[in-house]
């Protein structure tokens, strides 16, 4: 028989124990993206990530405040430095 689940989930915690705060929250993002995976369309999953979120979440907020340049799509955006 091989590995029982509560070796797996200990040598895990040891593993994290070691690590810094910015990879243990890498660690919760991957952790997301596998339970995740199968309702998500794999080439989307990137966009779920509590990182991307968080992105996503600044980028509302500057859309909010007009912190933008244009409509906030790539055209715009050379439309309006080109003036």
């Amino acid at each position: 028989m091989g590995i029982t689940i509560a070796e797996l989930k200990k040598e895990i915690l040891n593993e994290i124990d070691e690590l810094s705060y910015e990879k243990i929250k890498e660690v919760l993002d991957f952790i997301c993206f596998i339970k995740a995976k199968n309702a998500i369309d794999p080439s989307q999953t990137y966009f779920w990530t509590k990182q991307w979120q968080y992105m996503e979440r600044e980028a509302d907020i500057d859309r909010e405040t007009g912190n933008i340049i244009g409509d906030g799509t790539v055209e715009d955006l050379l439309k309006e430095i080109k003036g």
